[in-house]
């Protein structure tokens, strides 16, 4: 993975500057229909400055399960109503995601061959194994004159305790580990969920334990709450280090050089977790140093009994990335 030319994107400039261009620009749009309030959020900031048209080409990506939970069917029926047509996939289907934006990507290519293209993502409300591989997707059937832009709605958790009681299994993600490593660093992400982080400690038991957070957050309240919740693994960690989530070229930036100069030691494991930025750019990390023993791991969250589906609002803020494509 290359990340050509990341930039991070602040969506108020971009937003103002783009309605107003009188540039003739292909743009691709894809977000998601899913069950938290805020699915529609960044839609209705940008819909009516690029409505439906022969440069306008709008998709919604919805999931075949939950269909009727929380904000879910007022979802559907906002984008139905905006004309944009829902494409429903099972949460864990990164390759069905992948391969339809793909589709719609080369076809748009193909058709405008001299045209600039944008594709714009909204992953606010997408699972992580679809927006963690979309990226890179996007970027190898992109070409270098054309852009993909990843657009984040940060979130109200007030009140919220996430319904898991841990996870239920590992999965590699990027990243090649080395046969027989002399070390190991293990790097977590930490968020909100009070039980997961420390289920996943316990079983992984590192010897050599790194942690990250989100600071600046989205509120200051966030950050003691991320502190006050992962306080155990806080006090045992041999260094802890944070990262803007406003920012996401500064924070991709910290989590590479912390891995790298861990890399020199043995083998890194990186275990994101936090803010969607954050697990984003901790799953890039391994591809885009590309040496051998930097690898980024997946948990899938266990469902139980007592599992629900937990609505997040929109905090008004939208933090953006963009990079240029590989071909």
């Amino acid at each position: 993975m290359k990340l050509n030319g990341l930039k991070s994107i602040d969506f108020k400039q971009w937003n103002l500057e783009a309605a107003g261009s009188k540039q003739s620009i292909k743009r691709l749009f894809f977000v998601v229909s899913g069950y938290e309030s805020r699915s529609t959020y960044w839609t209705q900031k940008v819909y009516e400055s690029f409505s439906p048209s022969e440069n306008n080409v709008w998709n919604s990506l919805g999931f075949t399960d939950q269909k009727d939970h929380l904000h879910r069917p007022s979802n559907d029926a906002f984008y139905n109503n905006k004309q944009i047509d829902i494409r429903d996939f099972p949460v864990d289907d990164d390759v069905g995601v992948g391969l339809y934006v793909r589709n719609v990507i080369e076809k748009a290519v193909k058709k405008h061959p001299n045209a600039q293209i944008e594709v714009h993502v909204d992953y606010s409300s997408m699972p992580r194994i679809w927006y963690c591989w979309l990226i890179g997707e996007i970027e190898s059937v992109i070409r270098k004159t054309d852009r993909v832009y990843f657009w984040y709605s940060a979130g109200i958790y007030e009140g919220i305790e996430y319904p898991t009681a841990g996870f239920s299994d590992f999965s590699l993600f990027s990243g090649k580990p080395s046969l027989n490593p002399k070390n190991r660093t293990h790097i977590f992400g930490l968020g909100f969920d009070r039980i997961r982080a420390s289920a996943i400690y316990r079983v992984l038991d590192p010897k050599n334990l790194v942690c990250f957070l989100a600071d600046p957050g989205i509120r200051h309240d966030y950050v003691k709450r991320v502190h006050s919740d992962n306080r155990d693994l806080l006090a045992v960690a041999r260094l802890v280090f944070t990262a803007p989530i406003c920012d996401f070229n500064l924070a991709f930036g910290r989590i590479c050089q912390i891995t790298r100069e861990f890399s020199f030691l043995g083998d890194v494991i990186l275990v994101p977790d936090g803010p969607k930025p954050l697990v984003l750019a901790a799953s890039l990390v391994p591809e885009f140093l590309c040496k051998a023993g930097i690898v980024s791991l997946h948990v899938r969250r266990k469902k139980t009994e007592n599992s629900g589906s937990v609505n997040v609002a929109p905090a008004g803020e939208i933090y953006g990335l963009s990079v240029s494509g590989s071909l």
